[in-house]
């Protein structure tokens, strides 16, 4: 059976290559449109390992004969070039060309600060075969619903790779190049039920390809089926994905076991009245575990959890200011009770609602991964917690818009602090965020913007623990930017 899927599969995918590549080589261009955009971001942050006395961007500050103060200030550009093309027969290709970098982290001509990258390209083939089918081959963005579960390309390609894909900047939450190597398939199936509106959304993503020689690729596979509705402007989404950790056997480790993570998810969002909106979302995960992001489970181990996410907000339309207000839970399961180990596998996330929290990882992650904790044996932000929010927004004038967010996270997990033979368990309250954002529409082609993030840390955070090192300190952020598109 396994053999017969794998040959299906393969097959499937060499017609769809021959399919690519009997699209003339010289098409006709309809049209062409060409845009762009720069943006410049000044970033002033303190202790976002949680202790102010280390150097939480590395070993640059020590190199240099700086105090370990653990801040810095910096500047950081992104600039990106697209060009737009409509061929002929459907057929339209997308190229974004970008280059991001510290400003003046150059190190000789040929640092890859300086390299212009290709962020997306692909083609869009349209009415394939016959009208409802739409096949896009090519590093493209790809989005599910709100992005709990399918987002991003930014974890896999910071943490789950060998390399930092994005070195050249230090924020590298605000990279440019989070798209994927895909194939995706869409198809309107609303003339076969009826006129009911139903979407199939399948797709094939090369997460990692390793080395090319080997069987020891990342690849994610899935499907998705979507409506729509007519009333209270509702939607819904059940989507199944499978993440294929192959694991390559050598002399060293001749009993290599694979990772095969299942998802299974259902999505739902609603404006039952002028105003209001809410949002569900619940996702399960089974199998045997990839290996995770933090390197504490081994690829093979039996994998269960669950994910969450349920919010609502209410917009004031009607009063001055327009204000909003709402409240949501995200929730990812863990392991075990007794190591706090990940439990929800991050698989390509890009749903993000805080600065500093959501991109906190664990100490065990190389420092130029995000932001790990000096303190051991506390889950990333990822896994393993439930975050609590209250929300809100206003215009205080026409063209300025401030954002709040209140965020509580948790542990579900307890955990026992690392290198302690005592049998008091760890708290689990792991701290509180406070988020501000502020965006300024100067022109329609001119925005300004302001994000400060204050974290908290909670009890888990208890240096004064029998066995517990690391820092509590309270991290911030102030990011101030301005960005123009052309």
């Amino acid at each position: 059976m396994k053999a017969t899927l794998r040959s299906a599969v393969l097959l499937g995918i060499a017609a769809l290559g021959m399919v690519v590549a009997s699209i003339p080589g010289f098409a006709e261009v309809q049209n062409v449109k060409v845009s762009g955009d720069v943006t410049v971001r000044a970033f002033h942050r303190e202790c976002l390992d949680l202790n102010c006395g280390d150097d939480n961007l590395g070993t640059g500050a020590l190199a240099a004969g700086k105090p370990l103060e653990g801040e810095d200030d910096f500047f950081m550009h992104t600039i990106g070039v697209n060009v737009a093309a409509d061929l002929t027969e459907n057929v339209s290709a997308f190229i974004r060309l970008a280059n991001e970098r510290d400003w003046d982290s150059t190190v000789g001509a040929n640092s890859a600060a300086q390299d212009v990258d290709l962020s997306q390209g692909y083609v869009t083939l349209k009415e394939l075969f016959y009208s409802p089918l739409t096949l896009r081959v090519g590093t493209q963005p790809i989005v599910w619903g709100r992005g709990l579960v399918l987002g991003s390309n930014l974890l896999p390609t910071i943490i789950g790779r060998p390399n930092d894909a994005n070195g050249s900047i230090t924020a590298n939450e605000f990279t440019d190049f989070t798209s994927f190597d895909a194939l995706r398939a869409t198809l309107d199936l609303s003339g076969v039920t009826g006129n009911v509106p139903l979407t199939l959304d399948a797709v094939y993503i090369k997460l990692d390809e390793n080395t090319t020689t080997l069987a020891d690729d990342v690849n994610l596979m899935g499907v998705d089926f979507g409506t729509k509705f007519d009333s209270m402007n509702g939607e819904m989404e059940a989507y199944y994905l499978n993440k294929r950790d192959k694991v390559a056997e050598s002399a060293l480790d001749v009993d290599a076991r694979d990772g095969s993570v299942n998802t299974i998810g259902l999505r739902g969002s609603a404006r039952p009245a002028e105003g209001a909106s809410v949002w569900g979302e619940l996702a399960y995960q089974f199998g045997k575990r990839a290996t995770d992001f933090e390197a504490i489970l081994q690829s093979g181990d039996s994998q269960q959890a669950w994910a969450a996410n349920f919010g609502t907000d209410f917009t004031f339309t009607d009063v001055a200011m327009t204000p909003k207000v709402g409240a949501e839970w995200k929730f990812f399961s863990g392991k075990n009770r007794d190591g706090a180990v990940m439990g929800w596998h991050p698989i390509a996330p890009g749903y993000y609602t805080t600065a500093l929290r959501e991109f906190q990882t664990r100490s065990t992650i190389a420092a130029t991964r995000f932001y790990p904790n000096t303190q051991a044996g506390v889950t990333s932000g990822q896994t393993n917690q439930h975050e609590l929010a209250v929300l809100g927004s206003l215009k205080p004038i026409e063209d300025l818009t401030v954002n709040q967010r209140l965020s509580w996270f948790v542990l579900p997990v307890g955990a026992l602090p690392p290198s302690s033979s005592s049998n008091a368990k760890r708290e689990s309250f792991l701290g509180t965020e406070w988020d501000t954002q502020l965006t300024y529409d100067y022109t329609d082609d001119v925005q300004f913007g302001v994000i400060y993030g204050l974290f908290l840390p909670g009890s888990v955070y208890n240096k004064d623990a029998v066995g517990v090192t690391g820092g509590n300190d309270t991290a911030q952020e102030l990011i101030t930017s301005v960005s123009v598109k052309f």
